[in-house]
């Protein structure tokens, strides 16, 4: 076995929680997974509803009247346990 497999290996035991799903928790939810991290992700965010993007303006997601502000991330598939 060699150094790299056993980084793997040892990084599906490990787990990370992001606190906050903003725009700066999605992200570094996302990089693990694109740098390789394959342990469990876990996002909490305090809002019910899937992340968004928070423009300065934000009363117009609460209130359902912006369109396009969701984050284009499909957490299922990268792996990314989100708990809103």
């Amino acid at each position: 076995m060699n150094e790299q497999t056993q980084e793997r290996g040892a990084d599906a035991e490990r787990r990370v929680v992001v606190v906050g799903a903003g725009m700066a928790g999605v992200q570094t939810a996302v990089a693990l997974r694109e740098q390789g991290f394959t342990g469990t992700v876990t996002l909490i965010g305090a809002e019910p509803h899937q992340p968004y993007d928070r423009p300065p303006l934000s009363k117009a997601v609460l209130l359902g009247t912006a369109e396009g502000s969701a984050f284009d991330v499909d957490f299922e598939a990268l792996g990314i346990e989100l708990r809103l």
